[in-house]
């Protein structure tokens, strides 16, 4: 994200874009948070810390699954 930035200004971009740029980031990071903290409490007890539910998210998305036969 920061590179972005970085060639934004060499183009000549006003700080204005890099500001927006960063108010939607937060946005987003806000949103995403949320439903990280919603979905860990919906979970049952013993609930997975933080960072094993960080890295099984990051498993999840890297690996996939084979998928049913169609019918």
């Amino acid at each position: 994200m920061g590179g972005i930035g970085l060639v934004l200004m060499g183009l000549g971009a006003t700080p204005w874009v890099l500001a927006g740029g960063v108010i939607i980031w937060l946005g987003a990071a806000a949103v995403t948070m949320t439903g990280f903290v919603w979905t860990r409490r919906g979970l049952s007890e013993p609930r997975p810390g933080y960072w094993s539910m960080r890295f099984m998210l990051i498993h999840d998305s890297t690996h996939v699954r084979p998928t049913a036969p169609a019918s």
